[in-house]
C-alpha cells in the first residue's frame, strides 16, 4: 500500500507540474479546447477571462508541493476542484473517449491520495469545530448559539450574539441589495429563530412563541422576493409587523431575567 501511495504521489505529482510548465513556458502538447459546443464555448470563457491561467498556475505551483514533499495535504486539497471541474468538462460536456480517461485517472489519484492523507484531515471533519475562542463549555460556540435548539443562552451572550445577526443583516441589506441580499437575509431567519428559543429557554419558557416572528419575517421575504403577491395595504402591513415583533422579542431576550437554578432546559451558562 505504501508502495502504491508513493507511486500514486509521484506520477500525479509530476502531471500537474508538467501541465502548469506546459502551459507556460514549453507549449510541448496543445491545451484541449473542446469539440462538443458546451465544451468550446466553455474553454473559450476560461481561456479568455483568464482564469484557465489561474487554474494552471494553482497545478504547477501544486505538483511541485506534491512532488517536493512540502504541504501535501494541503495541496491536494486545493487541486480536487480542479480536478472536479475537468472531470465535468471531458464526461459531461466534451465526450471524448482519451480525455475521459485521463480526467477520470486524474479524479482518482486525486481522490485516492487523499484519502492516503486522511489522517491530516481529521481536524476538519469534525462534526462541529470549534473556531478561535471558542470552547466546549460557555456556550459561547457557533454551533451554542445558533445551531443546536436544545439549551439555554444567557442575557449576555444573547445581546452579542443578536449584535452579530444584525450586522450579518445590515451588510446584505446595505452592501449587496437585490433578490441576493433579501435571500441571504432570509437564511439568517434560522440562527435567529435558535438563538431567541435557547434565550426563552433561560427564561423559563417554551421556544415555541419564536415561530410569531418567524412565520411573520418568512412571509414578509417571500412578498419582496415575488413568491406571494399581496394587495398594496397588505404587503406594506406584513413587514412592518414582522420588523415590530422582532424587535420586540430582540428586547424581551436582552432585558428578561434568566433563571438562576436549573430548569427543564438544563442548567444555567455564566453570562
Amino acid at each position: 500500500m505504501k508502495q502504491l501511495n508513493l507511486i500514486g504521489r509521484l506520477i500525479f505529482g509530476a502531471w500537474m507540474l508538467a501541465s502548469g510548465a506546459n502551459y507556460f513556458f514549453f507549449s510541448l502538447w496543445p491545451m484541449p479546447m473542446g469539440h462538443g459546443p458546451l465544451a468550446m464555448e466553455l474553454m473559450a470563457a476560461l481561456t479568455h477571462s483568464g482564469l484557465l491561467g489561474v487554474a494552471m498556475t494553482i497545478q504547477l505551483v501544486t505538483g511541485a508541493l506534491i512532488l517536493t514533499g512540502f504541504f501535501v495535504p494541503v495541496a491536494l486539497c486545493v487541486l480536487m476542484p480542479i480536478s472536479t471541474c475537468a472531470l465535468f468538462w471531458s464526461v459531461i460536456l466534451d465526450h471524448q473517449p482519451l480525455g475521459m480517461l485521463l480526467a477520470l485517472a486524474a479524479f482518482a489519484l486525486n481522490g485516492l491520495l487523499m484519502l492516503a492523507n486522511l489522517e491530516y484531515y481529521r481536524a476538519v471533519l469534525q462534526r462541529h469545530a470549534l473556531t478561535f475562542g471558542e470552547s466546549e463549555s460557555g456556550g459561547s460556540s457557533y454551533n451554542f448559539l445558533y445551531v443546536n435548539p436544545n439549551g439555554r443562552t444567557s442575557r449576555g451572550q444573547f445581546a452579542g450574539a443578536l449584535v452579530t445577526i444584525v450586522v450579518a443583516a445590515a451588510f446584505y441589506a446595505f452592501l449587496v441589495k437585490g433578490a441576493t441580499a433579501h435571500w441571504a437575509m432570509l437564511m439568517l431567519v434560522y440562527p435567529g429563530v435558535i438563538l431567541h428559543a435557547r434565550r426563552l429557554h433561560d427564561m423559563g419558557y417554551s421556544a415555541w412563541p419564536v415561530l410569531i416572528p418567524a412565520v411573520l419575517t418568512v412571509v414578509a421575504f417571500a412578498n419582496w422576493l415575488h413568491l406571494l403577491t399581496f394587495e398594496a395595504p397588505f404587503a406594506r402591513a406584513v413587514p412592518l409587523a414582522a420588523l415590530t415583533v422582532c424587535a420586540g422579542f430582540a428586547l424581551w431576550g436582552c432585558i428578561g431575567s434568566g433563571q438562576e437554578a436549573a430548569n427543564r432546559f438544563g442548567a444555567p451558562l455564566a453570562a
